[in-house]
């Protein structure tokens, strides 16, 4: 079995520098989408370049990463956590099994239809996009009855005849969409890493070194510290400090940047929308990161009961875990990609 209820499920941060990525940042300002729709080349107008395009043409598998993959890793987790052995189908024995409900994937599957005609022409991320929307809507189909069923208990009625039909084509559609959902998650994070980079240069000589280029580079050094906590933690808690510790010292540093640079240009801190909110996500991070250093610095073992937490898909609670470091990160993407810089006003380069 492909799936694993303990694997991290780590957001990817959207680019779009004058509007916000969330879908509820649109409703903040009516304004947002037509500057979406409508949007230019660069920061300040004029053609569109190669990475506008592509930033337009990644947009749609990144709000099916963040929103799709983890509703359906979420309904695995929960039906698998009740099962003593995932190979094995639920009988009368088991007691609570169930699964969350799939919500709906028309706008993820007819966003990546549309993505697929956008340029740049990319035929093998277009390909990975297209399994990965048939593995979609596979298990949407398979999970939702299942869900459907243990919801209303109909397994009182057949004495789980039916639980035990569906068992391996759940496990099949899960393990396809879990390989789907890697594939199209390396693909499109190594296209979105560099064009992170290229962005936060394209800003400062654009810009300067404004609030939204602090924003960007704290983001930027957020998910360098994500990308070497993400470690197994049996049988040994993998943690390189040699590597782990400067790049949170990095992060700490620009984060202080940040929170500074915001202070003494309260005006154009306002001027984005949500600003506030990502303040907190910020500092919440960076103590997920401190209790992981400390954690493996101190030598201190992770319990059987944390384990348990760990395996059950439930990393959140425990302290010092990569599990407990990619919610908060998730948290601080999520609030990144809510900003909204339709209104933006920086100080003049």
């Amino acid at each position: 079995m492909l799936f694993s209820p303990n694997q991290l499920r780590v957001a990817l941060l959207c680019l779009i520098p004058l509007s916000a990525c969330d879908k509820l940042a649109e409703a903040v300002s009516e304004g947002a989408k037509a500057v979406a729709e409508e949007k230019t080349g660069g920061l300040t107008g004029g053609e569109k370049t190669e990475d506008d395009r592509l930033s337009d043409k990644l947009q749609p598998y990144i709000e099916c990463i963040n929103q799709q993959s983890h509703n359906v890793t979420d309904s695995a987790s929960r039906y698998f956590r009740w099962l003593p052995d995932p190979a094995v189908a639920p009988t009368a024995k088991e007691t609570g099994v169930s699964l969350l409900e799939i919500r709906d994937i028309k706008q993820c599957v007819d966003g990546i239809t549309k993505s697929a005609d956008q340029d740049p022409d990319d035929p093998a991320l277009e390909g990975v996009a297209k399994a990965y929307a048939d593995a979609l809507t596979a298990v949407y189909g398979i999970a939702n009855e299942a869900h459907k069923y243990y919801d209303e208990k109909n397994f009182e009625d057949d004495k789980f005849a039916k639980a035990q039909e569906m068992h391996p084509k759940l496990v099949a559609a899960f393990d396809a969409f879990a390989a789907a959902d890697k594939a199209l998650r390396e693909a499109v994070t190594a296209k979105n890493d560099a064009l992170q980079e290229r962005d936060l240069g394209r800003v400062e000589a654009e810009m300067g070194q404004v609030l939204l280029w602090h924003h960007k580079k704290t983001m930027l050094l957020a998910k360098h510290v994500m990308d070497i906590g993400d470690v197994a933690v049996s049988p040994e808690f993998a943690l390189d400090l040699a590597e782990f510790e400067p790049a949170l010292t990095e992060y700490e540093k620009q984060v202080d940047a940040l929170n500074a640079y915001a202070k003494a240009h309260t005006a154009e801190a306002d001027s984005v929308t949500l600003y506030s909110s990502l303040e907190s996500d910020v500092d919440d991070f960076k103590k997920a990161a401190k209790e992981m250093l400390r954690r493996k610095r101190d030598n201190k073992a992770f319990t059987d009961s944390e384990f348990k937490d760990l395996s059950a898909g439930f990393g959140d609670r425990v302290e010092g875990s990569p599990g407990k470091l990619s919610d908060s990160y998730n948290e601080l993407v999520s609030a990144s990609n809510r900003l909204n810089y339709s209104r933006y006003a920086p100080p003049p380069k």
